[in-house]
């Protein structure tokens, strides 16, 4: 049984350091008069093949093994308030416009809250996982200037690539100086993904060299050849993932990554860690750096993003705002109960038929998203369980409650985390962390 235990393990790293792939196999497509329409395409991801055989491994487990691991989150309070959230939004189906797609959706919410159970009831180490995230990150960041520096993304179908061009129009761009430049897309179906998921494997490799200081320089442990080689790795690859961030021109991951690590300077200050206020000041220089030196090589490239009197900008924010409109404030059953998951851009098509389907985007704002989708009493329910989860968690790591603080900070601006695969696991994986993590000081 150790032997099953530590194929789990490694399989949770293997499965950490793949989030991030899309290959997925496309089981139905949905068009509207034509045009396809994205939130209504039923896909299966390869992690999520590889999710279900931890599942699997893990039940094989629990069944032969007499004595169950502890689970820092086995409360009763919050198991009942997590499982009443996955009944509300199942009982969502049969409202739902489209039954069918509702589930799909609720199936993978599912799949996010098993994986937060066994994840949670699996031994590993924090600072794997850790290295398995940064990792992932030092790939997407090479591959994302790669594509950003030849501007072009090349499709590859077991990547889960799509090819895009800076002339193609449904490819994300910046226009400066009369030219459009090709965002990096890493290898995620969108660039706001890619600066999210960075954000994320950023914060991983903060972690990492704190806790390289925490074990080598603060206990006086002599320093090796190997030290200095994890030392020099950690840096660099730092770098490589400012770089790949900036590539990508996410201005909601940017602004997530600069307020949340201003947020653990604050702090940090206050309770006199200096050991980690000096690695994330550290860090925030280095991020300036790559910053200026990014704009010396592309000038006026990120200060077009910053430009509301731009035509793409324009569009961008006039999009978002125009998205709030969706949330029905006069259909008290919506209000109340939802429209169902996976619905809002449904609803709004059917709210107004004049518009093409690829004209309907999701409510750029995840905590308006959910509330139109799973309405007030399904929003009441997922805030006690993410109440409850703080309130339980063993303890209150800076680091880990600056990231979630910045994925909040991606949520007001982009729906990504509600409405991809990817963005449930962040999510997933933003919550775990709270449990595992541990205090470097």
């Amino acid at each position: 049984m150790s032997r099953l235990a530590k194929t789990i393990e490694y399989l949770i790293y293997l499965f950490v350091f793949l989030l991030p792939l899309a290959t997925a196999w496309i089981l139905a497509e949905k068009f509207i008069f034509g045009f396809k329409w994205q939130e209504g395409t039923f896909l299966l991801y390869a992690t999520e093949i590889l999710l279900w055989v931890i599942i699997i491994l893990q039940v094989f487990l629990m069944f032969f093994k007499k004595r169950s691991a502890d689970i820092h989150c086995q409360k009763s309070l919050v198991v009942l308030a997590i499982w009443s959230l996955v009944a509300y939004t199942g009982l969502s189906i049969f409202w739902s416009t489209n039954h069918t797609l509702s589930f799909y959706w609720w199936l993978k919410l599912l799949e996010g809250v098993i994986l937060m159970f066994i994840v949670l009831k699996a031994r590993f180490k924090i600072e794997l996982v850790a290295w398995s995230l940064f990792w992932a990150g030092v790939f997407q960041s090479i591959l994302a200037f790669w594509q950003f520096l030849s501007q072009e993304v090349i499709s590859n179908k077991w990547l889960g690539l799509a090819s895009h061009l800076s002339a193609n129009v449904n490819s994300s761009v910046i226009e400066t100086g009369g030219e459009r430049w090709l965002r990096a897309y890493g290898g995620l179906p969108h660039p706001n993904i890619l600066g999210g998921f960075l954000l994320v494997a950023i914060f991983s490799g903060i972690y990492l060299w704190i806790n390289f200081y925490a074990k080598h320089l603060k206990d006086n442990k002599k320093i090796t050849k190997k030290t200095i080689a994890d030392f020099i790795f950690i840096v660099f690859s730092l770098v490589f993932c400012s770089f790949g961030l900036l590539a990508s021109f996410s201005r909601s991951a940017l602004l997530a990554l600069t307020l949340s690590l201003f947020s653990v300077l604050l702090i940090t200050f206050f309770q006199r860690k200096w050991l980690t206020m000096s690695m994330v000041l550290k860090y925030f220089i280095m991020l300036i750096l790559a910053f200026v030196v990014f704009n010396s090589w592309w000038p006026g490239a990120w200060l077009s993003r910053f430009d509301t009197n731009s035509r793409l900008e324009q569009k961008s924010i006039s999009e978002r705002v125009d998205t709030l409109d969706q949330l029905d404030w006069n259909n008290y059953h919506y209000g109340f109960f939802g429209q169902g998951l996976g619905m809002n851009t449904l609803v709004t098509y059917q709210k107004y038929p004049e518009l093409e389907i690829y004209e309907v985007q999701p409510i750029h704002d995840i905590f308006i998203l959910l509330l139109a989708e799973i309405g007030m009493v399904g929003a009441f329910l997922l805030f006690n369980v993410v109440r409850l989860i703080i309130k339980s968690a063993n303890k209150v790591d800076l680091m880990s409650t600056s990231l979630i603080l910045g994925l909040i900070i991606i949520g007001l601006f982009d729906h990504y985390l509600w409405t991809s695969w990817t963005g449930w696991l962040l999510m997933a994986f933003g919550l775990i962390n709270l449990y595992k993590a541990e205090n470097l000081e």
